[in-house]
């Protein structure tokens, strides 16, 4: 009795169906799926819901077993009898830093892929730095106009 107890907290769930890929998926389809499951359940994107929240959390414990290549190897030992439902291991808890790594901001950030590159308006981490002089001489150029209009009238 008291093993079945214990065993019944120690449930592990299947992290590959978690995230919809096959127990030999690459780490970059680990990664593509989930980069859309993140996006799709976050919790600032579903108004807060202890749904999606608890999606979200289930994606993110994933994720963060099936991309570690250790700790994938110890998970698939734990479960290579196909048999997900008990393990050893410990429960997952998320890490201190969680919000910063996990907030819906950081996700697109880390993972969009934009169509749009280059020209004056990519003032973005891959922009050089002479697109940035050259952005910030013609609004000052701008606002140069702007008072000297606002002077003469």
């Amino acid at each position: 009795m008291i093993i079945y107890q214990i065993l019944l907290i120690l449930k592990v769930p299947n992290y590959y169906d978690i995230l919809g890929v096959s127990k030999s998926a690459s780490h970059d389809e680990i990664k593509q799926s989930f980069r859309n499951l993140a996006l799709k359940y976050h919790p600032d994107k579903n108004k807060n819901s202890d749904q999606s929240k608890q999606k979200f959390m289930q994606v993110v414990e994933a994720y963060e077993v099936l991309s570690d290549q250790q700790a994938r190897k110890n998970y698939d030992i734990t479960t290579s009898n196909g048999f997900y439902g008990y393990s050893s291991s410990k429960k997952w808890t998320p890490s201190a830093d969680f919000d910063s790594i996990y907030s819906y901001s950081e996700i697109k950030r880390r993972y969009h892929k934009s169509t749009i590159v280059g020209g004056m308006w990519d003032i973005s981490e891959t922009a050089s730095e002479g697109l940035w002089k050259a952005t910030m001489i013609l609004f000052a150029g701008l606002g140069a106009i702007v008072i000297f209009i606002m002077l003469i009238h």
